[in-house]
């Protein structure tokens, strides 16, 4: 039983070598000797020529002009074609000749003699010429071809396809009769024109078809003498696929003529000639039109080239204003998303998202930020991976209005940090419009629904549902060359950096230390006997002493920035008494203060004192500093289940999410955040490094006016 005609077949049918052509015309191939090969069964029918396997080339009664030239095409060693016109009784026919892999053929094709000559091609292909020379839009004159091809070929409808990077095509501009529905906009998937199919369109570069309900005419024999069958790929003639044949009368068309736009040795595009009936364009006015597939050709070359310029143009300009605002930034990634340049320009994308040192910036979305972090997480797993392009994702996102999330461009720019820019990209099926109701003129055929432009769409449809456009090479050699910027404007960064921690080490380590050791040193010389002034001896003592163990904290910060983690010196302390301690310190430092502490008794833990107190020192001081003035400051210590948990709470002025987001980050930009203001904000990072140290959490919460620091330990 046979198989049904699908689309699916398409891939493996051998439609160069059909063994069979139109019936519009006649064919005759010769082998090197000029000796028949092979004719077609309509020969006699058609040229009142009976021709036989063997027979000479003398010997077949063809007009002396056409053995002429088949004995010019059997003395050249070079690939060989020429057209002529001949005349067989009262007919007239344009006769075309090629060779082709040893063989040489000859077509046939009638011509009644008030049809087109090849003068009156030529005049026409010198109008459309002149047309594309000054042409600097491709879509202007795409528009403008398919009216001028139709006006000089007479079909009912001319359209011009455009392939993109994935080989499906899109109806870009047409001309049609006025009572047929447009087909602008509707695309078609990769498989309506087979690799194979477009191997021909590129060869040939125009085909036409003259009655889609044709019955083909067998060549005899339909073999070479070597048994391979004859290959037509170059044939006007050749018999064309039923599948093809079958689709286009699902649509209700009757003829068809194509004319193939190459560039780069790539079907670029095409333009599609329908016919309401059965139509022969004659050969001079084909002829014609091949030309102007080259012409047009080379322009789309040039105009494509040109496009491509402009676009690494602007890129490259916009780089370097992205470069400029991140040099001029304090915060990177708002230099790169709130700047007057913005990274999302650099590509046509649904989003991006810039992450760095745990920041994350999702744009328009915000919601693309979990999906960003979990495409980096998988990323990071490969450290040599900077780098990274799919237009189909393993796990596409969607958003809370459905938006699917599929295609991934992402590059690490800052190894340290987990710096990356993603930018994202959704499926292509949900910003296709659908022009037109295709079905109005559909008629199924025996194969199905399948095989109509409906059906090609949904099929087009269903296979790009979660596949994003591509990322072409150019977008990609435009991310490695921001992605080398940007890794150089880090480096310099955290070179700056560097050498600016390396002068606050020099300031605290030497300018702040020599005064303190003398206060230290006078506090000890204090011999008044007065309660009073022992008392503040005392105090002097214990705070300068402090002050020196957290100048000796600070000093390690730069082996936490070299990734080489804190010195611990772990031991079993009353931690309630070690809070309650530096609860008195602080108020004892500002009496004014408004605190109030609720220490929970007799609460031990393995930690390291000094560091745990410089801890609570800097929460206290932070809701000192940055708190409304005047508002309590509330400190809590206590045991929750298995944890020890401190928490410190201020009324604070409203803080915007990047801010409370960045608030443990080391040199945070002063002027975008309410805290840390003129200072260099490393106190809550160091208290970030020294809880993780100790196995524990801290985190931070707004809400209703209030911030709260919260720190776990092990209990």
């Amino acid at each position: 039983m046979s198989q049904p005609v699908t689309l699916a077949t398409c891939e493996d049918e051998p439609i160069h070598i059909p063994a069979a052509i139109q019936p519009h015309g006649a064919l005759i191939a010769f082998d090197r000797q000029g000796l028949v090969l092979s004719a077609s069964e309509n020969t006699q029918a058609m040229l009142g020529l009976k021709v036989l396997p063997d027979q000479p080339l003398w010997q077949v009664g063809l007009p002396r002009a056409v053995r002429e030239m088949l004995e010019c095409g059997l003395r050249s060693d070079e690939p060989w074609m020429d057209v002529l016109e001949a005349s067989f009784g009262d007919a007239l026919f344009d006769v075309i000749a090629h060779a082709h892999k040893g063989i040489l053929y000859l077509e046939f094709e009638r011509r009644e003699a008030a049809l087109t000559s090849l003068s009156l091609g030529t005049h026409n292909i010198y109008r459309l010429v002149s047309q594309l020379q000054h042409q600097q839009d491709i879509q202007v004159m795409l528009e403008s071809l398919v009216a001028s091809i139709r006006e000089f070929s007479g079909y009912d409808r001319v359209m011009a396809y455009r392939f993109k990077p994935d080989l499906s095509g899109e109806v870009v501009a047409e001309a049609r009769r006025k009572d047929l529905v447009s087909y602008v906009g509707q695309h078609y998937p990769a498989s309506d024109i087979p690799a194979q199919a477009r191997r021909l369109f590129i060869e040939n570069p125009t085909r036409m078809i003259a009655d889609i309900a044709y019955a083909p005419v067998r060549l005899t024999p339909s073999t070479c003498p070597d048994g391979t069958p004859f290959d037509l790929s170059y044939s006007h003639l050749r018999s064309v696929s039923p599948i093809h044949c079958e689709y286009l009368s699902n649509m209700g068309v009757f003829a068809s003529m194509s004319i193939s736009i190459v560039v780069g040795d790539q079907l670029w595009g095409m333009f599609a000639c329908h016919h309401m009936a059965p139509k022969v364009l004659p050969y001079p006015t084909r002829l014609a039109f091949q030309v102007l597939s080259q012409v047009c050709s080379a322009v789309v070359a040039r105009l494509e080239m040109q496009i491509a310029a402009e676009r690494v143009r602007k890129a490259a300009y916009l780089q370097l204003q992205l470069a400029k605002q991140a040099r001029d930034s304090d915060d990177l990634i708002a230099a790169l998303t709130k700047g007057t340049a913005h990274i999302r320009q650099l590509f046509d994308c649904s989003d991006v998202v810039v992450m760095l040192g745990g920041r994350v910036e999702a744009g328009d979305n915000p919601e693309l930020a979990d999906f960003a972090v979990r495409i980096v997480a998988s990323l990071e797993a490969d450290p040599e991976l900077d780098l990274y392009q799919t237009s189909r994702f393993d796990e596409p996102f969607t958003d809370s209005r459905g938006a699917i999330f599929c295609g991934v461009l992402a590059l690490r720019f800052h190894r340290q940090e987990s710096g990356w820019l993603v930018w994202l990209r959704q499926p292509q099926s949900q910003t296709i419009t659908w022009a037109g109701k295709p079905e109005k003129i559909e008629r199924v055929g025996p194969s199905g629904s399948r095989l109509t432009p409906r059906g090609s769409f949904e099929a087009w449809e269903e296979v790009v549902r979660d596949r994003a456009v591509g990322w072409s090479a150019a977008e990609l050699a435009i991310a490695e060359k921001l992605r080398g910027e940007l890794v150089e404007i880090c480096l310099n960064r955290a070179a700056e950096i560097d050498h600016m921690r390396q002068r606050l080490i020099a300031v605290l380590g030497h300018d702040l230390r020599n005064p303190l050791q003398s206060i230290s040193m006078a506090a000890s010389m204090m011999s008044s006997s007065d309660t009073r002034s022992a008392e503040l001896r005392k105090h002097i003592t214990y705070s300068s002493g402090r002050m020196e163990r957290l100048i000796s904290q600070i000093l390690e910060m730069s082996r936490l920035q070299a990734g080489l983690g804190l010195a611990m010196r772990m031991q079993e302390v009353d931690l309630s008494a070690l809070v309650a301690d530096s609860v008195r310190e602080m108020l004892m430092a500002f009496p004014g203060m408004e605190l109030d502490s609720v220490i929970e008794a007799d609460l031990r833990a393995v930690i390291d004192p000094d560091r745990y107190a410089q801890v609570v020192s800097n929460l206290l001081s932070n809701a000192r500093h940055h708190g409304r003035q005047g508002r309590l400051v509330q400190l809590t210590l206590r045991r929750e289940e298995q944890e020890l948990e401190l928490t410190v709470r201020n009324e604070a002025e409203p803080i915007a999410l990047d801010d409370l987001s960045q608030l443990f980050s080391p040199f945070k930009n002063a002027s975008g955040s309410l805290h840390n203001k003129g200072g260099l904000g490393i106190g809550l990072y160091i208290s970030q490094a020294i809880v993780q140290a100790h196995q524990g959490s801290i985190d931070v919460q707004y809400q209703d006016g209030v911030i709260a620091f919260r720190v776990r330990l092990p209990g």
